[in-house]
């Protein structure tokens, strides 16, 4: 699964903003505050409109800084950061969803979200299930 190309427009104008207007926006590295999501709907994914998931016992799931890969040089034209580790999310209590879209953003709940990507293949969630992104499955690309 991957979220090649899928930043969202506050993403982009927060960028801009820092490099070429003396961080006007006020704009900080999230660090090691960030969260992947799942989404079950993307109603617009370049405004990170989405229908995040419900299903019980649901909650994006931190990602610190050490726990991502990024691969690429200067002189390469894609740059790419790789979760390195899997990333799990609790057993579902019983609400069912389909999940079609993984997120990642900068909080635990609200927040902004700073890239969207469809799954492979949607998966439905079911009672007892567990969603997990093994590890080098999740790749977000800079073009």
């Amino acid at each position: 699964m991957a979220t090649a190309n899928a930043a969202t427009n506050y993403l982009e104008r927060r960028i801009l903003h820092f490099l070429f207007k003396n961080n006007s926006l006020s704009f900080s590295s999230p660090g090691d505050s960030i969260y992947v999501g799942l989404a079950t709907a993307v109603s617009a994914a370049e405004t990170g409109s989405v229908t995040e998931a419900t299903f019980t016992n649901y909650a994006r799931q931190q990602v610190t800084a050490s726990n991502w890969t990024t691969i690429g040089a200067d002189s390469t034209d894609t740059q790419t950061a790789i979760n390195a580790a899997n990333i799990e999310f609790p057993a579902s209590g019983g609400t069912n969803n389909t999940i079609t879209h993984v997120i990642i953003a900068d909080a635990s709940s609200s927040g902004n979200i700073l890239f969207v990507g469809a799954l492979d293949a949607n998966k439905t969630i079911a009672s007892g299930d567990i969603f997990r992104i093994n590890a080098g499955n999740l790749t977000i690309e800079l073009k």
